[in-house]
């Protein structure tokens, strides 16, 4: 066999390389060639690969927010196109179908399983984590699900001894968020729920087997983000968009209040409350925008919303040929954004978001800036994307519920549906879909 010899005649000898000790930017030119979970279990290879993997993943994930998937029932369902119109959509994991989903949040998705206990879900890298249950928190002695999807819940004090409901996010866990993403933060994540009839904060972190209430005192609650532009942060929207609370999270067991607000409602959106709240229900929601801001948006639900998109009264419905009123679903027809000015800790009307884009519904509120060509192919700035969250009424009716989606433009004033189909007939998803961020791979 040859073998090679130096200048001085002295042979070589062949040694392996040291792959523990490769340089981490040659690491970086591997690993974008590499899918998500393959970079993720480089880290496992030395505390090098470690410390790189660990590098590069977070670099990923600070750059501006993707654009969000939908996640909806499988088409067997839903019978509607692959393809919205506005943004891409993906399938809802099929063994979760059956599970009420409470939140989607640093790309997770976070569920109640058929004993009402909560986990998250990475459709990324198909990962389950069990959280702790919530049951003995809220005073629940036992939870069963019934053939026909009902709950019975049992409670271990009087007021509420035994209650029925199809749906477990009305009245159990309104909505769950994470501080971070688990698969950058294993040891420090923090997931913040609304809960119970009270709608009352509590949080559990990456190892806990219960969970702990945060005491705030403007409950209930109607909205949460995290936020980690300075340090890592809870926003609650206390009762009636009425006030805001700020916690810190850091290594401290409870989190700290660093602030709280006394607001006055927006006076836009109190005038068309008074003018048409007969015909609308409202929902509040909280946003971080790209620059830092922290937004309102007020979105107005038409309880009974005809072909033409309007809200009337059920006896408006009613002629004396017929006096079965026709099949008219709620339906979102407008919203009113605003912007916290901590100076002068009020509301302020915001009549054009620019090149963002917002993404709303039963998951932590996004907000992305679109001003890419890339990014305007799947979405439009200067608009709101939303999904269906109004619990009380999504299992009312057989034909419809989950349904209420679309894209609202400000410039425009009007809202846009995301499939054609829904404007001829209305549709029953179940469970209803929402927006996730996935990975960025």
């Amino acid at each position: 066999m040859a073998c090679f010899q130096s200048s001085s005649g002295k042979r070589r000898s062949s040694e392996s390389p040291n792959w523990a000790e490769m340089q981490s930017d040659i690491l970086d030119l591997i690993f974008k060639h590499l899918s998500f979970k393959d970079v993720l279990a480089s880290e496992a290879v030395c505390s090098n690969w470690f410390l790189a993997a660990n590098s590069f993943i977070k670099s990923r994930r600070q750059q501006p927010h993707p654009i969000p998937h939908l996640m909806r029932p499988s088409e067997d369902q839903t019978k509607l196109s692959s393809e919205c119109g506005y943004c891409k959509s993906e399938n809802m994991p099929e063994e979760f179908s059956e599970s009420c989903c409470i939140g989607s949040s640093h790309g997770c998705l976070i569920f109640l399983d058929e004993r009402a206990s909560p986990l998250l879900f990475n459709p990324s890298l198909l990962v389950q984590i069990q959280l702790p249950s919530i049951n003995s928190f809220l005073g629940v002695i036992l939870v069963e699900k019934a053939e026909d999807g009902e709950y019975c819940i049992k409670y271990n004090y009087q007021k509420h001894p035994l209650r029925y409901m199809k749906n477990l996010r009305q009245n159990f866990i309104h909505k769950g968020i994470l501080s971070s993403d688990p698969c950058l933060s294993i040891n420090n994540y923090r997931v913040v729920v609304i809960c119970g009839h009270e709608k009352k904060l509590a949080f559990c972190k990456n190892g806990d087997s219960c969970w702990t209430e945060i005491h705030g005192k403007h409950q209930p609650y109607e909205d949460i983000i995290c936020s980690s532009r300075n340090q890592l942060q809870l926003y609650a929207l206390g009762n009636n968009a009425a006030s805001i609370e700020i916690w810190n999270f850091d290594d401290n067991i409870i989190p700290t209040k660093r602030m709280e607000m006394e607001l006055c409602f927006p006076k836009k959106s109190m005038q068309f409350w008074k003018d048409f709240g007969d015909l609308y229900a409202a929902r509040f929601y909280l946003v971080e925008s790209t620059k830092g801001d922290v937004m309102l948006v007020v979105r107005f639900i038409g309880e009974l919303v005809t072909e033409d998109d309007e809200a009337v009264h059920e006896e408006d419905l009613l002629t004396e040929e017929d006096t079965h009123p026709l099949v008219c679903p709620y339906k979102t027809l407008l919203f009113h954004v605003y912007k916290l000015d901590f100076d002068q800790k009020k509301w302020t009307e915001v009549d054009n978001l620019g090149d963002e884009a917002l993404f709303l519904g039963g998951n932590h509120s996004i907000s992305v800036s679109v001003s890419s060509s890339v990014l305007e192919y799947y979405c439009k700035g200067n608009s709101i994307y939303f999904t269906d969250d109004y619990w009380d009424r999504m299992n009312e009716d057989y034909l419809y519920g989950g349904h209420d989606m679309g894209v609202f433009s400000l410039e425009e004033d009007k809202v846009q549906p995301f499939y054609e189909e829904l404007r001829r007939r209305p549709v029953k998803f179940q469970p209803p879909p929402c927006w996730i961020n996935l990975s960025p791979w």
